[in-house]
């Protein structure tokens, strides 16, 4: 390997929210990003089959299958693949702790407060998968 700059992390975000995804694709493109987006937790899935992301950036309830199912795939079609949890879904913190303890990264609630603290997440995550290959 030579020097020069890291590889921005390649990243997936599965949500079924429009809206939502757009946001994050208007954000990260421009800073030179790789980001891709599905509109549900099956093409999230198919999409993990075809291609190799770092970080995947899960919404926690969608119609078909919830986050915590989706994480469950990565985890066997792609284990390198760093899971962050960006949801509205909350239950004092229960299911938070829970998806840490199934192995989530991170959390973060809806609506985002920052996305340039998603960003630095989004690299954090990504180089400690780095690191630790």
């Amino acid at each position: 390997m030579g020097g020069g700059k890291v590889d921005k992390p390649k990243i997936l975000s599965v949500d079924d929210e429009a809206n939502f995804t757009d946001m994050l694709k208007q954000y990260f493109e421009p800073r030179g990003y790789e980001i891709d987006t599905a509109s549900n937790g099956e093409t999230g899935i198919e999409m993990l089959k075809l291609k190799k992301y770092d970080v995947a950036l899960l919404d926690f309830k969608m119609v078909g299958l919830n986050g915590d199912e989706v994480m469950g795939c990565i985890k066997d079609v792609s284990p390198g693949t760093t899971i962050i949890f960006i949801t509205a879904f909350s239950d004092s913190g229960k299911t938070r702790q829970s998806l840490i303890d199934k192995g989530a990264y991170a959390f973060m609630e809806k609506p985002v407060a920052s996305l340039k603290n998603l960003e630095e997440l989004v690299n954090q995550a990504a180089n400690t998968v780095r690191r630790s290959e």
